[in-house]
């Protein structure tokens, strides 16, 4: 059940990808999901904030490769805007940013503020912990070990490894993926990670500028060099945390900034690797849904394990008037996405 912005909003059509024509079937198919959703208890297990790609510097708007318009200082506006609705709604338990706080534009000598100036934003949200995810432009600002610090991610200075899990609650975990642990950013250049990843790009794509796809087909659009790749001893740390996790019999929620299936997300925007990771993920029937950013316009999937992956909305691209927030009631058996603005609500069941 491919979604993306552009492709006719198919997560609406209950019937999408099935081949239905009949229109009494399709009534019957949305009674079901309807009959779902009002049945639903009315308090959640717990709730989170969600936001991801606010990119925000104190530089003039600006427009992306493709022309899309962008909102560098107006993403500010965005992030107050969203702990005000969230700290408004008053039983959020955490939230979650999936990555790229900081725009690449930013003037290098102005990243510390410019991060300084968000996170104290974020610091205003009186629900919890904010977690983070390093994304591609908060590595084209500072280097990782200083992400990790300010951005909390809890790791060692020795292992700088950017990858985490929490449990908010005994039934539940969230594994968060670092999606540029192969990666050429980030990295000194005589670093394995670095020199991997320069392997791979060098053998997968033939441009002389690694940040172009032109001529890459399909999903192999995604060997450019603003992506990048989960590591081996990584993905054993994955495997280990869903073993332990299907063992306890929690629900896990994997967080990654890059996009870890096709169907949601164009193919630029994909993790390198995104069919070793969800080899994993299907060895396993503890996972319920994978949420990520990257990808500006968002988008949803649901895999062939009925895992879904949801693809959140930037700020970043929101005009003035416009927002890119929301939230996550987790049910027993369903996540239930409140967007506001751009980001779209979803009903996701597992």
């Amino acid at each position: 059940m491919p979604h993306r912005r552009g492709d006719g909003r198919a997560i609406n059509d209950v019937a999408e990808g099935v081949g239905v024509q009949d229109d009494e079937v399709l009534l019957t198919m949305k009674s079901a999901v309807d009959t779902k959703i009002n049945s639903t208890p009315h308090k959640p297990l717990f709730s989170f904030g969600v936001i991801t790609d606010i990119q925000y510097a104190d530089i003039d708007n600006g427009r992306s490769f493709l022309g899309v318009p962008r909102y560098y200082r107006h993403a500010l506006i965005g992030v107050q805007r969203a702990v005000q609705a969230w700290n408004k709604k008053g039983d959020l338990s955490f939230a979650i940013h999936f990555g790229d706080l900081v725009d690449g534009f930013c003037p290098k000598e102005k990243s510390r503020t410019a991060f300084n100036t968000v996170l104290s934003e974020l610091a205003k949200f009186q629900g919890g912990h904010v977690y983070h995810m390093i994304g591609n432009h908060c590595l084209y600002n500072l280097p990782r070990q200083e992400l990790n610090q300010i951005l909390h991610i809890p790791t060692s200075k020795s292992e700088q490894r950017s990858y985490y899990s929490f449990s908010p609650m005994p039934e539940f975990l969230f594994v968060a993926l670092d999606g540029y642990d192969i990666s050429t950013l980030g990295w000194p250049t005589d670093h394995p990670h670095f020199k991997a990843a320069m392997e791979l790009l060098n053998r997968r794509n033939p441009n002389d500028e690694k940040n172009s796809p032109v001529g890459l087909r399909g999903v192999n659009q995604r060997f450019v060099k603003f992506n990048g790749a989960v590591g081996e001893k990584q993905l054993e740390w994955m495997e280990t945390k869903l073993q332990e996790a299907q063992d306890a019999g929690q629900k896990v929620v994997i967080c990654c900034h890059l996009p870890l299936d096709p169907g949601a997300s164009f193919p630029t925007s994909l993790l390198w690797n995104y069919d070793a990771v969800m080899t994993i993920v299907h060895k396993f029937n503890c996972v319920v849904a994978c949420l990520g950013g990257h990808a500006h316009e968002g988008g949803h999937s649901v895999d062939s394990h009925g895992i879904h992956h949801h693809v959140l909305e930037a700020v970043l691209e929101c005009p003035p008037g416009t927002d890119s927030y929301g939230y996550i009631d987790v049910y027993h058996d369903h996540l239930s996405l409140r967007g506001t603005g751009r980001m779209e609500s979803m009903e996701m069941f597992v």
